[in-house]
């Protein structure tokens, strides 16, 4: 039998990247806590130590923010996923009743509206770029209208998040385009808070501007300060958007892939809530996050010490032939439990129910108007945090 190679993980590796999952389960079996040869940071592996690190937020904190390579500070730059309690909790709070179930079933004429508007342009027998098509502008789109994000400036603010999230081969830090892309992020969308200062409307920002919450450091009530409210709200433009359109891709190839467990969606729609679901465990898009230790943990007869860096790999989690059975496979009928592709605990993601709502649109449409769906050539680019497609070649048909 031949050697087996060196086991090496980075989250910065292009090819480690565009297929992590040989890599996620050596990880699993070899070293469930491993640590970075450059000694960065330390890698949780398994479904239920990630599920464990996420829950316990006294001893895994995200104060220092949910990327190593640029480092936040209670909030300051990635706002409530940058917070511990309480004043994750507080500030958060601030829009938790906005994208509950109930008030996603609220919002279903709108998004049944974006959705039609970009999929019933598309004609059969036509191949076209996915993500071009639908699976950029549809989430860009949604979160646009929440937001109150003029029309012609939404691909231009996509294109500047993908800026920001893109990495280089090999590279730890942030390259100049992705500060680059930040700076005009905040400049953007802090023109928008000081138009709705003086104008407010029914959009999420004017929410955020105008909601107050009890602050029991000064022992009153108090608005988000300007800080907050750009912070928040930059926060929302991108989780609104990009792991939406990661999902919808990664699910749209998935299905292809698995053309059995298609046919029965394409002649069942019901099962679609269950393939959103599976999508998301199959090819996670947020594929990890990272947490900073409050205190020495041992685990698995290895010891991290406290204010090191711990990342959690989700995509391995949700792969994890511990926690599912046959879990290579894209399976309709998986028994659902603890899940851990939106995160878990206190961080779980606050648009959860949004995002599933839109793929489940997308994936009914394209069930009804292409039920013969091709994939051709599909491309990844190198990206912090979240994994997905920029460019999806679909056969319409």
């Amino acid at each position: 039998m031949p050697a087996t190679s060196e086991l090496t993980y980075s989250p910065f590796s292009k090819a480690i990247f565009d297929d992590p999952y040989p890599v996620y389960r050596r990880l699993r079996t070899e070293a469930p806590v491993y640590r970075d040869p450059g000694e960065r940071w330390w890698v949780l592996s398994r479904f239920a130590d990630v599920a464990s690190a996420l829950r316990d937020w006294e001893t895994y904190s995200s104060k220092l923010g949910p990327a190593p390579e640029n480092p936040d500070d209670d909030g300051r730059k990635y706002s409530v996923i940058s917070m511990d309690p309480p004043r994750h909790d507080r500030i958060r709070g601030v829009l938790k009743g906005f994208f509950t179930p109930r008030a996603v079933t609220a919002m279903e004429g709108a998004l049944q509206r974006v959705v039609d508007h970009h999929l019933d342009r598309l004609t059969p027998g036509t191949t076209v770029d996915a993500m071009e098509a639908f699976a950029f502008s549809v989430p860009t789109d949604v979160i646009g209208d929440l937001l109150g994000v003029p029309h012609a400036d939404r691909e231009q603010l996509r294109v500047w998040w993908e800026a920001f999230l893109t990495r280089h081969e090999g590279e730890v830090t942030m390259p100049p385009s992705a500060i680059e892309a930040n700076r005009r992020i905040s400049s953007y969308i802090g023109d928008l808070i000081e138009a709705r200062r003086t104008e407010p409307g029914d959009d999420l920002i004017s929410i955020v501007l105008q909601a107050t919450f009890h602050d029991p450091e000064i022992g009153d009530d108090r608005a988000l300060t300007p800080h907050e409210v750009l912070m928040f709200c930059n926060l929302l433009s991108a989780a609104g958007s990009e792991t939406t359109q990661k999902l919808i891709s990664n699910g749209l190839v998935a299905m292809h892939d698995h053309p059995d467990q298609w046919q029965r969606i394409v002649h069942d729609h019901s099962l679609i809530p269950a393939a959103v679901n599976e999508a998301l465990r199959y090819d996670t898009p947020s594929h990890w996050v990272a947490r900073t230790l409050t205190r020495r943990v041992e685990l698995h007869g290895v010891t991290m010490e406290a204010g090191d860096w711990v990342l959690l790999l989700l995509g391995s989690a949700n792969r994890d032939e511990r926690r599912y059975d046959d879990p290579d496979r894209f399976i309709l009928d998986r028994p659902r439990g603890t899940d851990v592709y939106f995160g878990w605990g206190i961080h779980i993601c606050l648009g959860q129910w949004l995002a599933r709502r839109e793929a489940q649109m997308v994936f009914e449409a394209v069930a009804k108007k292409f039920p013969n769906y091709a994939i051709g050539a599909h491309e990844r680019v190198l990206t912090a945090t979240v994994r997905g497609y920029t460019s999806v070649e679909m056969m319409l048909r």
